[in-house]
């Protein structure tokens, strides 16, 4: 049976009725009568908004063109990349070629110095995840024979090896977070990454002559973290090493963000985990099966009542030294990414789970806006969803005595307030004059990028000295509450407001 006309009309009356109430109703389209200010309560679980004068929104620059030849001197080393014309992808590396000025009796680099330290081929690619979308790029590289083939080379008195990663620091306006956990980290006998501070030139245009428009900043020249004896020096793993007095080692696994590139397992617990040597692809099932029950029965022993049993429990898998000084560096420096992205760590033969080296500190040191990064008074393990081990951890008498007992013995000498203050210090002196270079090409002082909790400081010197600041008061509140440990687990998804 159709509907009649009278039906139909009525029916249109009611949407339209309908429509017209709701839109009376509707709080969008109401008058706001005026917001009384006393009347708004401040979120007690946000930090008061730091003001800082002159901001400036910033337009990052992808593109820079300046002809005028580049006549400064550094006393940082010159690397120059030419990629012949070639766009520097993601994967795979494409040839290049890399030429670095370097006057090793300490004298100036000039572009036209005579003083070339290396001269030869690299294959390059693009690095990094949410660092891609910076205009100031990281790059991974990784020297080459003229046959294209992986060539062990030492540059700057470092040990010999073919792959390297140049860091641009970026969003880290102080240029040296990285520098500077990295440093502690060996300081402290714990192996991280040995470093170079260079000023680096892109010619991927094809231009035969190197100008100021192919200046790209001041970049850190960073060890990749891979197997070897200079490096993290465990045992070679081949594909048919599957005995049981073979098959326990080396491998090196990590914690981190998902990459289409990497192979990876996740535990019976869920904790996510890469195969970082040897690659996935490259080890046999039985290998693979080896390392992810190893994880598993470490995982299973932590979660479980008799986890602290010195002979039967976690100390039956894992270093217990380096965990602490892995805690220690991480804590120190609060970096956010810590324990839950770019976590190394490395089993050597017959040996037991280390953990490290420490890697990617840029959003460390109160330069981050993430769980809770710019408070120095909070532990990081219980800010940050990082794996359950590290409340277990701490909350084993054991454990923590060996941990005080390590902070309270770095405290006196390496890790001294005075010790961490001068050397930030003697590094923004070595950067001073590279630096100015550095934010002519990208002027982000005083604005905010990826990750800052704040525009930040206008100036090169305030950025560092604000670092300082953090740092010192972050080892005072260290001091106070490492005895305090453990804490009751509190975190929350908590990002800063303004």
């Amino acid at each position: 049976m159709f509907p009649t006309k009278k039906t139909i009309l009525l029916l249109l009356g009611g949407v339209i009725l309908f429509t017209f109430i709701s839109y009376l109703t509707d709080s969008r389209y109401q008058l706001q009568k005026p917001v009384n200010r006393q009347d708004i309560q401040p979120r007690r679980d946000n930090p008061p908004r730091r003001i800082i004068s002159n901001r400036r929104n910033y337009v990052n620059r992808t593109t820079y063109r300046d002809n005028r030849p580049w006549t400064h001197t550094s006393n940082l080393p010159l690397a120059i990349i030419d990629t012949n014309g070639r766009w520097i992808p993601d994967e795979p590396k494409i040839p290049a070629r890399m030429k670095i000025i370097y006057d090793e009796s300490g004298g100036k680099n000039s572009l036209n110095s005579t003083h070339i330290h290396f001269d030869g081929q690299i294959g390059i690619e693009v690095r990094g995840q949410t660092s891609q979308m910076f205009p100031k790029k990281q790059y991974g590289f990784e020297f080459r024979d003229v046959q294209g083939n992986d060539k062990d080379v030492s540059i700057f008195n470092l040990p010999a090896e073919s792959d390297w990663v140049l860091n641009g620091p970026y969003s880290d306006k102080t240029l040296m977070r990285n520098y500077l956990a990295y440093e502690f980290s060996n300081r402290i006998g714990r192996y991280a990454s040995r470093t170079k501070f260079v000023e680096l030139f892109l010619n991927d245009r094809g231009d035969k002559t190197i100008r100021s428009g192919h200046y790209v900043g001041v970049y850190l020249l960073i060890e990749k973290i891979k197997r070897g004896k200079e490096r993290v020096d465990i045992q070679s793993l081949k594909s048919t090493h599957t005995k049981e007095s073979e098959i326990t080692g080396g491998y090196i696994i990590k914690i981190d963000k998902m990459d289409r590139n990497e192979t990876f397992f996740y535990t019976q617990r869920g904790t996510h985990l890469a195969y970082v040597y040897p690659k996935g692809r490259e080890m046999s099932v039985a290998q693979r099966l080896w390392i992810r029950d190893y994880m598993n029965k470490f995982e299973a022993v932590l979660a479980s009542s008799k986890f602290n049993d010195p002979k039967h429990g976690y100390a039956k898998y894992i270093d217990i030294d380096s965990f602490i000084d892995h805690f220690i560096i991480n804590e120190l420096f609060k970096n956010t990414d810590g324990f839950r992205f770019s976590a190394y760590m490395s089993k050597e033969r017959d040996g037991k789970l280390a953990a490290g080296p420490v890697w990617d500190f840029n959003l460390s040191s109160g330069n981050t806006v993430f769980h809770d990064g710019w408070e120095t008074d909070s532990w990081l393990i219980y800010t940050n969803p990082v794996p359950f081990w590290w409340h277990r951890l701490v909350s084993d008498e054991n454990f923590k005595a060996k941990l005080v007992k390590k902070w309270k013995t770095l405290r006196k000498n390496e890790l001294a307030t005075s010790e961490i203050l001068d050397e930030i210090d003697r590094t923004a002196e070595f950067l001073s004059e590279a630096q100015k270079r550095n934010f002519q090409r990208w002027n982000v002082l005083g604005s905010m990028l990826f990750g800052n909790p704040g525009p930040g400081r206008l100036t090169y010197q305030g950025e560092v000295d604000e670092m300082k600041t953090w740092l010192q008061t972050r080892l005072e509140w260290m001091d106070k509450n490492i005895e305090l440990l453990p804490q009751r687990f509190r975190y929350t998804r908590r990002n800063r407001r303004f």
